[in-house]
C-alpha cells in the first residue's frame, strides 16, 4: 500500500516542486513514523572499507589472512555474520572482515548482534507478525540500523526481517 501526501503550497508553475518543499515533506514523513518496514529490514548489499582491511578465511582475529582490501573499496556483503565480523565477496572469493572496518555511509562500522535465545525473524516489527525463520540462540545477525517499537531491523543468512530487541545482545 503506497501512501501519497500532497502539499499544494509546494507546487511551482508547470507542476514542478519547490526544492525546500521536498525537504519539508521528508521531515514530515520522517517525524510521522511512517516507514516502509520491508525496505528497512533488508540486508544492505554493498559496503565500503574505511581502512586498509585484512580479510580472513574465517571470522576471528586469529584466522588466516587471505587478502588485504584497500581503504575505499566497495565490497558486496554475503549476508553472513559472526560476532564482530561480516562475510563479504572480494576478488572472486568469500572472505571475512571486522565489521568496524566497513561502512554503509559516513559512519564507520556495521553493527552485529547475537541472539540470546531462539528467536523469530519477523516480517514486520510487531508481535503478531509472521516468522520468516527461527534464528537459534547464539547466532550472529547484521543490524541494519532501523528500529521500530522495540524491534531492530536485522538480516540473517541474507534474509531481512525484524527481531525483538530483548532477544539480542550487542
Amino acid at each position: 500500500m503506497a501512501i501519497r501526501f500532497v502539499f499544494p503550497v509546494c507546487t511551482l508553475p508547470r507542476g514542478r516542486s519547490h526544492p525546500l518543499c521536498a525537504l519539508a515533506q521528508a521531515l514530515v514523513l520522517g517525524a510521522s513514523g511512517i516507514v516502509p518496514h520491508d525496505a528497512l529490514a533488508k540486508a544492505p548489499p554493498l559496503a565500503t572499507t574505511v581502512f586498509d582491511t585484512e580479510a580472513s578465511a574465517a571470522p576471528g582475529y586469529d584466522a588466516a589472512q587471505v587478502a588485504l582490501i584497500p581503504q575505499g573499496t566497495e565490497v558486496e556483503l554475503t549476508g553472513e555474520a559472526a560476532p564482530g565480523f561480516l562475510g563479504v565477496y572480494y576478488d572472486g572469493q568469500t572472505v571475512w572482515v571486522p565489521a568496524q572496518y566497513v561502512s554503509l555511509g559516513v559512519r564507520p562500522g556495521i553493527e552485529t548482534g547475537v541472539t540470546v535465545a531462539d528467536t523469530p525473524l519477523l516480517d514486520a516489527p510487531m508481535p503478531d507478525a509472521s516468522a520468516l525463520e527461527i534464528i537459534l540462540e547464539g547466532q550472529a545477525v547484521i543490524l541494519t540500523g532501523a528500529s521500530v517499537d522495540g524491534y531492530d531491523a536485522a538480516a540473517h543468512d541474507g534474509t531481512g526481517g525484524w527481531i525483538n530487541k530483548r532477544d539480542l545482545s550487542r
